[in-house]
């Protein structure tokens, strides 16, 4: 009879329990979620805005390719949004990020091909 034996010893892990699950508290998701809808209404104004004016759309524009942040985020603030924002762009696009302290609500527009 032949017997192979391997040349290293082959241990088995020891199995491990994972870690337990911290308890759910369902509050703080439903405090969240009321943020963001007020937050909703507040993206649903800007791009009422925006989607209905372009000469708005157009200041914009000029403005951030003139990388002028401090007039972008002025244009934004005018058409009546009441949450706090803030404001990033780039050749292709827009980004707006809507913040509260639990939630924040993004918005990324497009404007080249």
């Amino acid at each position: 009879m032949l017997y192979v034996y391997s040349c290293c010893p082959v241990f088995a892990a020891p199995y491990r329990n994972p870690a337990p699950s911290p308890p759910i508290h369902a509050d703080i998701l439903t405090a969240s979620a009321k943020e963001a809808a007020g937050m909703l209404e507040d993206a649903r104004l800007l791009l009422a805005r925006m989607s209905a004016s372009q000469e708005l759309a157009r200041r914009i524009l000029t403005a951030a390719q003139s990388s002028d942040a401090a007039a972008v985020k002025r244009l934004i603030k005018q058409t009546g949004i009441k949450n706090d924002f803030d404001v990033t762009f780039n050749p292709d696009g827009i980004r707006v990020s809507l913040f509260r302290e639990q939630s924040r609500f993004i918005i990324a527009l497009r404007w080249s091909a």
